[in-house]
C-alpha cells in the first residue's frame, strides 16, 4: 500500500512538473499571415507578405520555396514620386517587436515561378534564420484586391 502511494506521488508530481514546463512555452519564431495574391498565367514573379515575431533577437538570412526558382527580400519605398525596389540582404528581428512584410514595404519576391498561383492555393515556404531553427509556413495565395 504504501509503495502504491508512493507510485502515485511520484506521478502526480512528474505530470505536475511537465505540466508547467509546457504553460508558456512559446516557439522561438512566430509567423502569421503568410499570404500572396494570385498571379496570372506566365507570371514569372509573385510577392509573399508575412508578419514574423522572434521571441529573442535574431536575423532573417533567407527564404526557399518549391514554386520559384529562389526568393529574395525586398524593400519599396517611394523617392522623388517614383517607387524604388531595393534588397535586403537580411532582416533584423528585435525580440518582441513583430517585422510585417506588406505591400507598399518590405516583401518576398518570388523569382522564377514554376506554376501559376491560382487563388485557393497554399504552398511551403521555408524561413532561415541566424540562430533559431529555420521555420515552415503555409502562405495562402488570395484574389488580388481582396485586402
Amino acid at each position: 500500500m504504501i509503495e502504491a502511494r508512493r507510485t502515485l506521488i511520484v506521478t502526480l508530481l512528474f505530470a505536475l512538473v511537465a505540466s508547467a514546463c509546457g504553460r508558456g512555452a512559446r516557439a522561438p519564431i512566430a509567423v502569421e499571415d503568410a499570404w500572396a495574391n494570385a498571379t496570372p498565367a506566365g507570371a514569372t514573379v509573385a510577392a509573399v507578405y508575412m508578419q514574423i515575431t522572434a521571441r529573442e533577437a535574431d536575423t532573417l538570412l533567407s527564404a526557399t520555396t518549391t514554386v520559384a526558382d529562389h526568393i529574395e527580400m525586398h524593400t519599396s519605398s517611394e523617392e522623388n514620386g517614383m517607387m524604388q525596389m531595393r534588397p535586403l540582404p537580411e532582416v533584423p528581428l528585435a525580440a518582441g517587436k513583430p517585422f510585417t512584410f506588406a505591400p507598399g514595404g518590405a516583401h518576398f519576391m518570388l523569382i522564377g515561378l514554376r506554376q501559376p498561383l491560382p487563388a485557393g492555393l497554399r504552398f511551403p515556404m521555408t524561413l532561415r534564420f541566424q540562430h533559431a531553427r529555420a521555420v515552415t509556413v503555409q502562405v495562402k495565395v488570395i484574389e488580388p484586391g481582396s485586402r
